[in-house]
This record gives structure tokens, C-alpha cells and sequence, in this order.
């Protein structure tokens, strides 16, 4: 099994190798310059976000997970490697493809690049396929996340599980992406998890699982459930 120990010392090293050759919108959206950080609280910040979201999922026999919005494929590779059978998508994938140059993922991950909504590429998807769905940081960029919760609605398994995190865009938050630096300032957030969090409670059962970290919550993380409860 992979400790997440490894799974840091590994990616960081990367991703600083890859920020020193080139920098662009995608790797800044990816959160490579986040991840790679010299702050120890901004570090802190997000590997302890994902290792929160990991200590979330139980690792039973043939446990199927659908990564979001993947970015650079950090958690896929960490899934995989501790025996998750992984699909990955993104809108593009090149972040994963420059962190592929520098580590070998496991050969069973399924990456998708492209919009999962649209076909073909919704022709990949079967109702009921997924026990974990994971959406790390990546809903706030999208304005009408309904068709999305909807979608995931479909695929997750009657008693599987959706794990979202994403920044509370309140003040603390703000002022921590200024002094985070120039990378951290692009005006590409259009929501936040308060607004995540609601469009999810329409749909599912949701609850808050983790602010990181309270009383200054700059990240939430939430589950999301069906509610399978016999009715009364």
C-alpha cells in the first residue's frame, strides 16, 4: 500500500521539476504552484485536503471510483495504487500528461479527457457503475452544476458515495490567495461550496465533513448520499 507520505514526497517533487520548466494557465489550474508550495500552511492546506477526503472511503473488494475533474491525477494514482479501480476525467488533461513525464501511473487507470455530458464521451458512463464519486476543487469552475449532480445521480451505486471539496471564497480565503502570490489570483472561480453544497442538497443527502481549518475555513468538504432510508 501506498502511504500518503510517499505519495506527497513523489508528486511534490514533480511538480516543482515541471513548474521550473514552464507555467500556464492549465498547470495554475491544476493547482500545480498550490501543491508545490515552499508556505507550510498553504501546503498543509491542500495535501491535507485530499488525504481528508481519502480517510472518507472504504477500500473493499472491486470498489469502483470516478475522479472529477482529475487535474493532474494525484488522487487517481494514490486510488489506484492502494487497489481502487479508477476512472479519471477532465476537460483537458494535459496537467496529468506533464506528471506523467516525470512518474509512471498504474496502467489500470482509465483517464477520459472532454466533458462527460457530451457524446461520445457520455458513452463511456453506465448507470449505477460507481461507488465513490470524487470532485475535489473543480465544480467551482463551472457556472450550472445541475446537469452535472444529475449525471452523478445516475452513475453512483444505490449506497455509493460523493466526496466534494472546495474553497468557501469568504474572506480569510481571499486574502490567503493574494499572499499565496500572482499565481493564485486568476479570475476563474464562479461559485463556491455553500452554493456546491445547496445545488448537492436538492438531490442527495448531504453532509458537511470536514472545514478545514476551523475557526478560518478556507476549504469544506462534504458527502453526499442517496437516501435509501426505508420510507415510513
Amino acid at each position: 500500500m501506498l502511504t500518503f507520505k510517499v505519495l506527497k514526497k513523489r508528486f511534490k517533487t514533480a511538480f516543482i521539476e515541471i513548474l521550473r520548466r514552464q507555467q500556464n494557465l492549465e498547470i495554475y489550474e491544476a493547482a500545480v504552484p498550490a501543491y508545490a508550495h515552499k508556505n507550510p500552511f498553504i501546503d498543509l492546506i491542500f495535501w491535507k485536503r485530499l488525504q481528508a477526503c481519502y480517510n472518507l472511503m472504504n477500500n473493499d473488494l472491486n470498489v469502483k471510483v470516478l475522479d472529477f475533474g482529475c487535474g493532474t491525477g494525484v488522487m487517481s494514482y494514490f486510488l489506484a495504487h492502494n487497489g481502487f479501480d479508477v476512472t479519471a476525467t477532465d476537460l483537458s488533461l494535459e496537467p496529468q500528461k506533464l506528471i506523467e513525464n516525470e512518474i509512471k501511473f498504474p496502467k489500470g487507470i482509465k483517464f477520459i479527457e472532454g466533458d462527460i455530458l457530451r457524446d461520445p464521451i457520455r458513452k463511456n458512463f453506465e448507470k449505477e457503475s460507481f461507488d465513490y464519486i470524487l470532485a475535489l476543487d473543480s465544480l467551482e469552475h463551472i457556472e450550472d452544476i445541475t446537469e452535472y449532480i444529475l449525471f452523478f445521480k445516475l452513475l453512483l451505486k444505490p449506497d455509493g458515495k460523493i466526496i466534494v471539496s472546495g474553497p468557501t471564497e469568504n474572506i480569510y480565503y481571499k486574502i490567503g490567495r493574494k499572499l499565496a502570490g500572482k499565481k493564485f489570483n486568476g479570475e476563474y472561480h464562479v461559485s463556491d461550496i455553500r452554493k456546491i453544497y445547496k445545488h448537492f442538497s436538492f438531490q442527495f443527502k448531504v453532509k458537511i465533513k470536514r472545514r478545514l481549518f476551523y475557526p478560518v475555513v478556507l476549504f469544506e468538504i462534504f458527502t453526499a448520499e442517496n437516501d435509501i432510508s426505508p420510507a415510513n
